[in-house]
């Protein structure tokens, strides 16, 4: 067996989908269906499609800074377009080379802005259903090798996790949140604290917002396991994976 430690949790449920398969064997096309059926319309303005293909930046990289520019609304910050390039350009180094633009032009900073107006708009929304404050960046606790991370945004005990994405969510978005409420669970197993009770898949370029109760989600994907059953099979799979 072989150890490696420090790995993100996004994407271990991204490029490693045979551990959270294992874990939450429900996890179908057909139950990534069921919710997807079940996505909300905000009231924001969505973005066509003709427009985003209009853009001079790659896709990527435009959402990326539409996000960035959403984030520090959020925080109650000014941000300009170049201190937002700046923050864009440094998350997505994280997963890939990144190449930061010389410019942006006005359409793509119309487009930017949109989403992110969106993206604030229905973070306030998703607060506003829970009664609770709201903020960016809540951690994701590790697991022996599993690093710890951070989510999109959190209102309450809801994560909200942020994918501007053409079509609906994926399977890999289902199963990047299941790991997150997991590692949430396992810490609050050890540490007494809260675990997340429910999460928002939110697109603000579509305006469309799914939302997930973490106990439902447990009965229709655990296979017929309780919280701690799936804790303790998930502790044995990472026991054994040393490498990857």
């Amino acid at each position: 067996m072989i150890t490696k430690t420090g790995r993100d949790p996004r994407t271990i449920a991204r490029n490693i989908p045979g551990v959270l398969n294992a874990i939450f064997p429900g996890l179908t096309p057909g139950i990534v269906a069921f919710y997807n059926k079940s996505a909300s319309d905000c009231a924001v303005v969505a973005v066509p499609l003709e427009a985003v293909q209009s853009s001079e930046l790659q896709k990527s990289f435009l959402f990326e800074l539409a996000f960035a520019v959403g984030e520090q609304l959020i925080l109650d910050n000014n941000p300009t377009w170049g201190e937002s390039v700046a923050i864009a350009t440094k998350r997505q180094s994280k997963f890939f080379d990144a190449i930061s633009p010389s410019q942006i032009s006005d359409n793509d900073q119309r487009i930017a802005l949109r989403v992110a107006k969106n993206l604030v708009a229905m973070v306030k929304q998703v607060a506003a259903g829970e009664n609770s404050v709201y903020g960016v960046s809540p951690k994701i606790p590790g697991f022996r090798w599993i690093a710890s991370g951070s989510g999109d945004f959190f209102a309450g005990s809801t994560l909200i996790e942020v994918k501007c994405i053409a079509g609906n969510f994926s399977a890999a978005d289902y199963r990047q949140v299941a790991i997150y409420w997991l590692l949430s669970y396992a810490a609050a197993v050890e540490t007494g604290d809260s675990e997340w009770k429910s999460c928002a898949l939110m697109n603000p370029r579509t305006g469309k917002l799914v939302s997930i109760d973490f106990d439902e989600f447990i009965q229709l994907t655990g296979g017929g396991r309780s919280k701690s059953e799936i804790l303790q099979a998930f502790s044995a799979i990472v026991t054994n994976i040393q490498s990857f």
